[in-house]
């Protein structure tokens, strides 16, 4: 019970935060318009539009970016003083980061199925038909792995403005050799093996098969190697966590 009311102020600090609820909810349908309309003569008239091919890959790349909605969550400035009073509080450590992690991945879950949903029955994308609940879960995962992620990287370097900007490497090379911003197709064999250890690669690839294919063969091994990843995640988060060293 202690547990949740921690998470429940976590997520309203969230929501009460308008730049977070912008990246979160208007952002990623700003940059699917965007990019499915600056690119829409590249796909011309084949099965996929550049509205799916970008509503898969913009909302794959929000999902990987909830990592800074994690660490603002918990080392922004106006909430450390809620966190200080909770360090002081006879709670156990782990309550007060895993209720970070919860509160990120609720809110990202819930924004990225709310657009998911508006971008496939309002706006027309290809996001699955009947096979939504399986892109919905998909994305979900990727949000778990990255407010786990954010929220290890803030126990790990005590300091938000490194973890954010550290945690920002990744990012990017995964989400180009991934195939986030153009597809790495006929990019040659280096590109190709490059794009084979992103892990974000798999993420986009999976989600195509269930689209276009009805081929749900990647979709366990990609969900349980996000969930061990998170798992992992907690585990570095209970190890590396000091919270005396949070109240400087």
């Amino acid at each position: 019970m202690r547990f949740i009311k921690i998470a429940v102020f976590d997520f309203r600090n969230i929501i009460r935060n308008p730049t977070l609820l912008f990246s979160n909810m208007v952002l990623p349908l700003i940059l699917i318009g965007l990019m499915g309309f600056v690119t829409q003569s590249f796909f011309g008239s084949s099965l996929m539009s550049s509205y799916d091919y970008y509503g898969i890959t913009m909302i794959t790349l929000s999902a990987l970016l909830i990592i800074m909605t994690a660490t603002n969550a918990f080392m922004e400035e106006q909430v450390k003083k809620a966190n200080i009073r909770m360090i002081y509080a006879p709670i156990a450590k782990a309550e007060i980061y895993l209720s970070k992690i919860l509160s990120t991945f609720l809110i990202g879950t819930l924004s990225f199925s709310f657009i998911l949903l508006i971008g496939q029955y309002v706006f027309q994308i290809n996001f699955g038909g009947d096979h939504l609940p399986y892109i919905v879960i998909l994305i979900s995962m990727l949000a778990l792995f990255g407010s786990c992620f954010g929220t290890m990287m803030c126990c790990v370097f005590g300091d938000e403005e490194k973890a954010s900007s550290i945690s920002q490497l990744p990012v990017l090379l995964f989400s180009a050799f991934g195939g986030i911003f153009f597809s790495t197709y006929g990019l040659g064999k280096t590109v190709a093996l490059l794009s084979n250890l992103s892990p974000v690669k798999w993420i986009v690839e999976c989600a195509f098969r269930i689209i276009y294919d009805n081929d749900l063969t990647l979709l366990m091994p990609v969900t349980i190697t996000l969930l061990g990843a998170s798992v992992v995640c907690v585990l570095v988060c209970q190890l590396t966590f000091k919270p005396e060293e949070f109240t400087c």
